[in-house]
């Protein structure tokens, strides 16, 4: 800014903190039979009309169609079907939870190829078998893998309020903070059986009031209360009274009940993570996920952090940026406290990130957090050394955030390459199709298509080596008319890690230059020249034996 007069001046700086966004929080992903579809990976839906289409609707016999459709009814926007096909006449627990499956990603691992779900509903198996122990106990430890809540659906022997007991509960599914259990079960019209009354798992149209309440409120409120109105069925398979719903939270169930006016409800908000006298550390759906959401927030939102040079300047950035991601939950009202000190607090610098763990590769964030209820701060800890002896009453999650301790080589015609930094665009694309014999959904088969190599740049600073300027020279002396081939080379690149070990290679086959790209200058900047080399390949291997 040019002064011309002496005077009072005003020059605006950009602050511009690396923005968290919050992740999606209510993807409901469901697990069962339907009457065609795609096997190979989940598909998403949004309404009830696309799941038609892609899987075929309702069908009698299998009950996942009706907790999609509840589902939808009841607010829910996404769907993430994973279509198993039985291995006999009708759906097993083994067909879903055998742990044979989980290498090939089937059954209950075909979820390893969505990136992301936070709802996990099972239906019953058929209308007359419920989901076993072996695949509950598979579920609940899936989702806490993934950051995702399973909803858990009462047996159909739980005819009375009595037949719950402690016994019972672990019987069915084991003790978890991510798995919740609602009962009874609900009496909707069958439209498949000329509307008369059924009796149909909770699973979906619970999913679909997570979902709600998530858009309306936030995922820190509790799905439960008057708001909790569950849409599209005719009454509760049983009344419950206060008596019921108060011992069912002792044993932490969910109990759904009838207001004066006829409206159901969900009335309960406990995980399964134990009752009241266990005091787990998140014993309420809504703290449980309100503290995934940040986690899995904050995970995905400080991946610029990788790589970055591990110090003050960086560790600044970091709590300018989850410091603005926690003031906004505070403002909307997502965390207790009356200020911000009160609401939340980030710890990122020389005391949580020590030498050793510079040394490593890795940094440290501590980041507290006070949920609505109950009024206590959660710790989600970056980094495993961090003890703060003031803080023992808090509850912790530990994780660590690695940055790039690692080196680059790149050779062809058997000479490394000086001074290459850095690698983009590695990464192979196959094309599917899905068919249709004679125009029958029914008959649909996912054929596998052309299989693309995606450029790769390579990126240096300018030195005194020629080899990417020489290289691409050359394709220009053999385009059109030119008295040579194009000069193709095999091109590894070879990964180190901190102790200078070979950790991986690649090998590209048949490499082309296509683009030299010259650096750009800047006298009055700071900047480093760097140069660019874009190759074409024929081919991507794995090449991990070390070069002499």
């Amino acid at each position: 800014m040019p002064f011309g007069y002496p005077g009072v001046y005003v020059e605006e700086t950009p602050s511009n903190p690396d923005v968290i966004a919050g992740v999606p929080t209510s993807t409901a992903a469901f697990l069962g039979a339907t009457q065609f579809g795609p096997v190979a990976a989940p598909v998403l839906v949004h309404n009830f009309a696309e799941f038609a289409v892609h899987f075929g609707g309702l069908a009698v016999e299998m009950p996942l169609g009706y907790a999609v459709q509840h589902f939808f009814l009841n607010g829910g926007r996404d769907a993430l079907i994973a279509r198993v096909e039985p291995a006999g006449a009708t759906l097993t627990d083994a067909d879903l939870s055998d742990p044979a499956l989980e290498q090939q990603r089937r059954g209950l691992w075909l979820l390893e190829h969505a990136e992301r779900f936070n709802l996990l509903c099972i239906p019953p198996l058929s209308r007359t078998t419920d989901v076993g122990r072996a695949t509950w106990d598979a579920a609940t430890a899936y989702a806490a893998r993934r950051r995702a809540m399973v909803i858990v659906d009462p047996p159909a022997a739980w005819s009375t309020p009595q037949a719950v007991s402690e016994t019972a509960i672990a019987a069915l599914a084991p003790r978890s903070s991510n798995a919740a259990l609602y009962y009874p079960r609900l009496q909707a019209p069958d439209p498949l059986q000329g509307g008369q009354v059924a009796s149909f798992a909770p699973c979906g149209a619970v999913a679909g009031i997570y979902a709600r309440i998530d858009g309306t409120r936030g995922v820190w409120k509790a799905p439960a209360g008057v708001e909790a109105t569950v849409l599209g069925i005719q009454e509760l398979a049983i009344a419950l009274s206060d008596a019921h719903l108060s011992a069912l939270s002792a044993l932490g169930v969910n109990g759904m009940r009838v207001l004066p006016g006829g409206a159901s409800v969900l009335w309960g908000a406990r995980t399964l993570a134990g009752t009241d006298l266990a005091e787990p550390q998140f014993k309420y759906v809504p703290v449980r996920r309100l503290e995934m959401f940040i986690e899995a927030s904050l995970i995905e939102g400080l991946q610029w952090v990788v790589f970055e040079p591990n110090g003050e300047p960086l560790w600044g950035r970091i709590r300018a940026s989850v410091e603005a991601f926690l003031h906004d939950l505070f403002v909307q009202g997502a965390l207790a406290g009356e200020t911000p000190d009160e609401a939340y607090f980030v710890r990122c610098d020389a005391s949580t990130t020590t030498r050793y763990d510079l040394d490593q590769g890795v940094v440290n964030v501590v980041v507290g957090f006070a949920p609505l209820r109950p009024a206590e701060f959660v710790i989600i800890g970056f980094g495993s050394s961090f003890k703060d002896q003031a803080s023992a009453r808090f509850m912790s999650r530990r994780l660590r955030i690695r940055t790039g301790r690692y080196t680059l080589r790149v050779a062809w015609d058997g000479q490394v390459i000086k001074g290459v930094c850095r690698v983009r665009g590695l990464a192979q694309l196959t094309e599917l199709t899905t068919v249709h014999q004679g125009g029958d959904p029914a008959s649909s088969q996912v054929i596998v298509g052309q299989t693309k190599f995606e450029p790769v740049t390579l990126e240096r600073a300018v030195t005194q080596d020629d080899a990417f300027e020489t290289w691409a020279g050359a394709i220009r002396a053999s385009g059109p008319g030119g008295a040579t081939p194009p000069p193709r080379k095999d091109v590894r690149i070879e990964l180190y890690d901190g102790e200078r070990r070979q950790t991986i290679a690649w090998l590209l086959k048949g490499a082309l230059p296509v683009k030299f790209q010259a650096p750009d200058f800047n006298a009055a900047g700071h900047d480093v020249a760097m140069e660019e080399l874009t190759l074409a390949y024929e081919s991507l291997a794995r090449e991990d034996d070390p070069l002499p």
